[in-house]
């Protein structure tokens, strides 16, 4: 299936008393690379996380959160009115005067740290885990859906590509016609007056011509290639990279046609068909 390398998405699980949030994003990279964020006491889960993460993304930069929270604002607050009953023991026992207002609430709430998340236990990494499958999903949706765009689009380019092709295969049988003509008006023109062409020399060049200037081969390859980056757009497996390694393949083939037929009108499709390839080339570039 194509996919694009650009992706994010959202997940959230709960646990006993907490809830998770993951959130992934992906960029275009040649190799899988993953940057996690996790609060430190859950750093043992980083390396199961990103295997859970390969599971759906085999290339492209990948950068992930893992958030924690208290399950309801009344288990907060809760924790605040323990911590605020703990500071007015303390201020009894020290003998210190005066009692506690709201503004000294305010105040204890928000020099208040974050809750410290649950020890890395199975149960938790279960709840981490259905976080990250979540956000995943949606990453993978996204990735899936860019991609099909992105398919159409190199499809529409590889029928640009394939009428080049039949231009340049029609004017290849004329290539060497074309030369003798070219070859005989440029003797008469170099020979003394009254010297005869040799017709036997002249269809021998002609024929060395034909032989060094043939690109039959180069065509067929050309076709095959088409097939085969037609059935990679079709097929289930990531083709970012089998369609980069065809974009060279391609580019070869066409580098040699120009050059065996230079002096023809060949060089300019090719050069039309090079311009094509450069920006299919920079399609597949977005592909996983």
């Amino acid at each position: 299936m194509v996919k694009s390398m650009t992706g994010f998405g959202r997940g959230e699980a709960t646990g006993a008393g907490f809830a998770v949030t993951v959130e992934l994003s992906t960029v275009n990279r040649k190799q899988f690379d993953a940057t996690l964020w996790l609060p430190k006491e859950w750093l043992s889960f980083e390396a199961r996380l990103q295997a859970l993460l390969r599971t759906g993304i085999a290339r492209g930069a990948l950068k992930g959160s893992a958030n924690v929270r208290p399950l309801s604002d009344a288990d907060a607050a809760a924790a605040l009115e323990a911590r605020f009953r703990t500071v007015c023991a303390a201020a009894r026992r020290l003998g210190l005067q005066g009692e506690p207002t709201v503004s000294d609430l305010a105040a204890l709430a928000s020099a208040e740290a974050e809750p410290a998340p649950p020890e890395p236990t199975d149960a938790v990494w279960e709840t981490v885990a259905a976080a990250a499958r979540a956000a995943l999903a949606q990453v993978c949706a996204m990735r899936e859906a860019e991609g099909a765009r992105i398919a159409a689009d190199l499809r529409g380019r590889l029928e640009g590509l394939r009428a080049l092709h039949a231009q340049i295969a029609a004017l290849a049988p004329a290539m060497p016609t074309a030369w003798r003509e070219a070859l005989r008006r440029r003797l008469a023109e170099l020979l003394p007056e009254g010297v005869a062409l040799d017709a036997g020399t002249l269809e021998r060049e002609v024929a060395l011509f034909a032989d060094r200037c043939d690109i039959s081969e180069e065509l067929t390859r050309l076709a095959s290639h088409f097939v085969h980056a037609e059935r990679l757009l079709s097929g289930e497996e990531p083709c970012g990279r089998p369609l980069d390694f065809l974009c060279q393949e391609l580019n070869r083939e066409a580098n040699t046609i120009g050059s065996k037929c230079a002096g023809t009108e060949i060089p300019r499709l090719v050069i039309a068909f090079k311009t094509l390839l450069e920006t299919f080339r920079e399609q597949v570039q977005n592909l996983e």
